[in-house]
């Protein structure tokens, strides 16, 4: 088992050296002990280990006595993507597209292939938190007849590699709206501006798979993040 230390600032790497001293002459120490020992709360204590790659402050404690430990199992690649995208998550997007729909009258949502089913549920899922109107457009040429000049046009998208949103995003430039791309992974190949795209990891599903082929969790994860943070926003609750 890898221990993953270079992971931790200063303050917990001095926790970390603290329960190590003092396991010597306390092996069977609680976490609440240990909590105590480095003048610190036992979730801290728990965040610490799960950052070391721990799987919790019992395999820690095995640890620190010199025991054995049990080898953990491998996560699948998608599985290990899903946990990166969660370790590593930037909830400011969250605020930044949340912000902008409830400044916006008019929310257009598209995404090709499957995405677009995950737009068909974050449209039933705005329609239930938002007064707004909410449109999920079935196909890109309905687009340029839909925008105003106080519409969000938001579109979603896997590895962007398979379609042009350059044309999408100029018609939204002629009309005045406020539009974004939000992407799964991370294409530096798109000639969009900064501003009008989000990238919610910077891995990669694997190559071999088809633009159908690949999994929409980490946009859905998204999805329910954005809405949490709408509800949570909401006056009228």
């Amino acid at each position: 088992m890898k221990i993953q230390l270079d992971r931790l600032n200063d303050l917990e790497i001095e926790i970390h050296r603290c329960l190590m001293t003092a396991s010597q002459d306390q092996p069977q120490m609680t976490i609440t002990e240990a909590a105590k020992l480095a003048d610190v709360s036992p979730s801290k204590i728990s965040k610490l280990v799960k950052k070391m790659g721990f799987s919790g402050y019992k395999e820690y404690s095995r640890f620190l006595a010199g025991k054995e430990l049990v080898k953990q199992k491998k996560l699948n690649s998608e599985f290990a993507r899903i946990q990166d995208f969660m370790e590593n998550f930037d909830a400011s997007s969250v605020d930044y597209l949340a912000d902008l729909i409830q400044q916006s009258e008019k929310i257009l949502l598209f995404g090709y292939g499957p995405t677009n089913f995950c737009m068909e549920y974050f449209e039933y899922k705005l329609n239930f938190t938002l007064n707004k109107n909410v449109i999920r457009v079935s196909q890109p040429s309905l687009i340029p007849d839909l925008l105003t000049d106080d519409s969000l046009l938001l579109i979603f998208s896997v590895a962007g590699k398979f379609a042009n949103f350059d044309p999408l995003f100029e018609e939204a430039k002629k009309h005045h709206a406020k539009s974004l791309l939000v992407m799964e992974e991370m294409n530096t190949d798109l000639s969009l501006d900064a501003s009008e795209i989000i990238f919610l990891t910077k891995s990669h599903q694997e190559e071999h798979l088809k633009s159908h082929e690949k999994t929409r969790t980490i946009l859905l994860m998204y999805i329910e993040e954005v809405i949490r943070k709408l509800t949570k926003n909401d006056p009228r609750e």
